[in-house]
């Protein structure tokens, strides 16, 4: 077999041989036999502000299955999280045990109650532990699925196909939990997991600098003073702040969050003849999933994913969008429980800190040009002057970022959520 490169991809790891694709081709085809012809890696990103927590390989598998002895081609996506004390909160957090739960025992359980032909995910092929924590999936580029811009953000029309997508999702989950209640062991919390918050110096530490440091560029914009003010005190108190932003509330709506509903987790096929409209989406990296109130995802998005002037004008459209195809889809599937719309905005409402959370811990990142971003990973940020420098750009490497912020910390303070 051949290992080749194109593009100048970097070396993939040794592991990644003959003997792991044909594993994982044995495994996610349900073959005896896949004889490897060929394995050619093309470009790898991880950390470059496109994917921060794992190295991303892509790979296109040539070979021949016993079933039916044809030469064949397969892309494939493989995703590595090695664990080093930078990444250890991973570990903590069971991610890859959760995102391998998640694709073998409950993602086709959710395509089939749905009925209509829906994809949520990519295939997934395979997963090892050794030598470290990796999984192989489908690789959705090869069926015209790519991503929106992360700098740019969502116009209305992409924000419209996820939102959709995302009723789906949340309705057949509704449904798996009414049917299988014991689904909802392995997604207890997601990345705000009260255990973590309290436990995880590293982290507290990052979201205590990106809060602080938005804090101080807040109180250089005029009349925002007071806002500054208000955000210095929720910094003050971050860590019991943000465990009371992920702590489940009693008799709230739970669907399966997402967990981490953002540009880059969610890919978009386009119309064959017109090649900027979006006709359906697919999401990608489980690894932070949780059963929970449907506002977690949708706050996570509106303050992360959205263009300014959709989030300044279309805002009630956008959950009302949501809200038609959840309901559809709980109605379709014979559910016994349909939420009515004051429900739905009522779950938004009380959880726009989960947006707040997104808009000053996520939103600076996502948006950063390629040419501040390309350089950060995890690990890279473990260095605190590095860390502090980077923070410092996220908030004016792109200008959507405080025009966004700008328009969002005033309507939280409007909705008295610092208060």
């Amino acid at each position: 077999m051949k290992l080749e490169g194109e593009k100048r991809a970097s070396e993939p790891p040794k592991y990644l041989n003959e003997d792991f694709f044909k594993a994982a081709l044995e495994d996610g085809l349900r073959d005896m036999r896949v004889d490897i012809k060929k394995i050619i890696f093309s470009e790898s990103s991880g950390g470059g502000g496109e994917n921060y927590c794992s190295k991303i390989y892509r790979a296109r598998a040539l070979y021949r299955s016993s079933k039916r002895q044809l030469d064949e081609e397969l892309a494939l996506i493989v995703k590595s999280i090695a664990i080093t004390p930078a990444t250890q909160f991973l570990e903590e957090l069971a991610v890859y045990l959760r995102e391998k739960i998640f694709y073998f025992d409950v993602l086709g359980k959710l395509e089939v109650l749905i009925g209509d032909g829906s994809k949520f995910g990519a295939k997934c092929f395979y997963t090892t532990r050794e030598p470290i924590q990796t999984i192989v999936f489908d690789d959705l580029t090869q069926y015209g699925y790519k991503l929106a811009s992360r700098q740019n953000g969502l116009n209305e029309e992409h924000c419209v196909v996820i939102l959709k997508k995302l009723g789906k999702f949340h309705a057949s989950s509704m449904l798996l939990a009414e049917k299988e209640p014991s689904v909802r062991e392995h997604f207890t919390s997601g990345m705000l997991d009260e255990n973590y918050i309290r436990t995880n110096e590293r982290f507290i530490n990052f979201m205590t600098l990106q809060l602080r440091t938005l804090a101080n560029v807040v109180a250089k914009w005029a009349g925002y003073e007071q806002l500054a003010v208000k955000l210095h005190r929720h910094c003050d108190n971050i860590k019991e702040n943000l465990v009371m932003t992920g702590r489940p509330t009693p008799g709230e709506i739970t669907v399966l969050n997402h967990g981490d509903l953002w540009v880059n987790n969610f890919m978009y096929k386009y119309h064959d003849e017109l090649p900027t409209k979006p006709i359906d989406a697919i999401f990608v990296d489980f690894q932070n999933s949780f059963f929970g109130s449907p506002g977690c995802d949708i706050n996570f998005f509106l303050n992360s994913s959205v263009q300014l002037d959709v989030l300044i004008h279309r805002r009630e459209f956008l959950i009302q969008t949501y809200y038609a195809s959840l309901r559809e889809s709980l109605e379709r599937m014979h559910s016994q429980f349909v939420p009515s719309y004051a429900d739905l905005q009522q779950e938004i409402h009380a959880r726009e800190l989960y947006g707040f959370f997104s808009s000053y811990a996520f939103l600076p990142m996502v948006t950063m040009m390629k040419e501040d971003s390309f350089d950060i990973s995890i690990e890279a940020l473990t260095d605190q002057d590095f860390a502090k420098k980077k923070v410092q750009l996220m908030f004016s490497s792109n200008p959507r970022t405080a025009d966004t912020l700008r328009y969002a910390l005033r309507r939280f303070d409007e909705l008295g959520i610092f208060d």
